[in-house]
């Protein structure tokens, strides 16, 4: 992937989500029965949507493209949903009462309504979980809502915290209810912070990071702007960074997965230094620096947590 058509691919997703999620707000909050004038224009924006993702087919890479796509799919499912609520045609409030009845004021004429399951489905489509705007906390999936379906999730402006969105905590299962499958991760504005987090199936894309250590397993990882961050971190493929510095990568800890990882990070690409030569910015960490003890226990006061964040993060 060329340089260029990297920086359109991230431009583009920053777009397109907005857009999509601002879309996917207003069908959020539409009431039914939706009249027909709102649901052409639902539709219409939908389609420019649509449209907008079909011109950009090639220049962004196909795994983003399958999963804005698969987004595309959920709120045309939800317009389907509202456009069944629409009122049945005028004529069928001016037929006729039996005489027998005439003292009896028409029964409105039912509307089709969403059975259980669709209902269901359109109330799952709701704004991405975030976690953001924190200082010196210890956060935990307690701290998310709960979601029923693969969710992106956003993680930005925390400073001087620690982030554990483990499987478990403490060696014990979540309780019921904290369950949230993550299906991507957007990581923006973080400093001094330190996130422990699970091997996902999806992307990882990570802007402006500073003094921070990061834990994750994922499909493609994308870094942008970060500074002294020490990675940890599963891969299949070849994790990418651009205008980023003292960056260490090393392998996804074998004691915080119950999974088989990957550890294809010697082959980091950085698009800020397209040389035969290596690129200064980034690094294998060496044997002595590795954590190995993590925080995975709730922490409750803030000595504390300062304490392990002077003693873990990257100086």
């Amino acid at each position: 992937m060329s340089d260029s058509t990297w920086s359109f691919s991230q431009t583009f997703a920053s777009e397109f989500q907005t857009s999509r999620a601002e879309l996917e707000s207003r069908v959020d909050l539409v009431k039914a029965p939706i009249t027909a004038d709102a649901l052409n224009t639902l539709s219409s924006d939908l389609a420019k949507l649509t449209k907008t993702l079909a011109d950009a087919t090639g220049s962004v890479p196909s795994y983003d493209q399958r999963q804005y796509e698969l987004q595309l799919k959920s709120l045309e499912k939800s317009l389907e949903n509202l456009r069944a609520s629409l009122p049945k045609s005028k004529f069928a409030f001016k037929r006729k009462a039996p005489a027998a009845s005439s003292s009896i004021p028409p029964s409105p004429v039912p509307r089709a309504v969403p059975d259980a399951a669709s209902q269901q489905q359109l109330s799952s489509i709701s704004t991405n979980p975030t976690l953001s705007s924190h200082s010196f906390r210890y956060l935990s999936r307690d701290s998310l809502p709960s979601a029923s379906q693969a969710s992106d999730l956003t993680i930005s402006d925390l400073n001087s915290c620690i982030v554990n969105l483990l499987p478990a905590i403490d060696g014990k299962p979540l309780a019921e209810g904290g369950a949230l499958e993550i299906s991507a991760l957007h990581i923006r504005n973080l400093t001094d912070t330190i996130l422990l987090l699970p091997v996902i199936r999806g992307s990882v894309l990570l802007h402006d990071l500073r003094r921070c250590i990061l834990v994750v397993g994922c499909h493609q990882f994308r870094m942008h702007t970060s500074t002294d961050v020490d990675v940890y971190l599963s891969i299949p493929s070849t994790p990418i960074i651009e205008h980023c510095s003292r960056i260490r990568f090393t392998s996804y800890p074998t004691a915080l997965s119950p999974k088989e990882t990957y550890s294809n990070f010697f082959s980091v690409q950085d698009f800020s230094h397209i040389k035969a030569t290596p690129s200064p910015n980034w690094s294998a960490m060496p044997t002595d620096a590795l954590v190995r003890r993590w925080p995975v226990s709730t922490i409750s006061s803030e000595k504390e947590l300062t304490d392990i964040l002077d003693t873990l993060l990257p100086r």
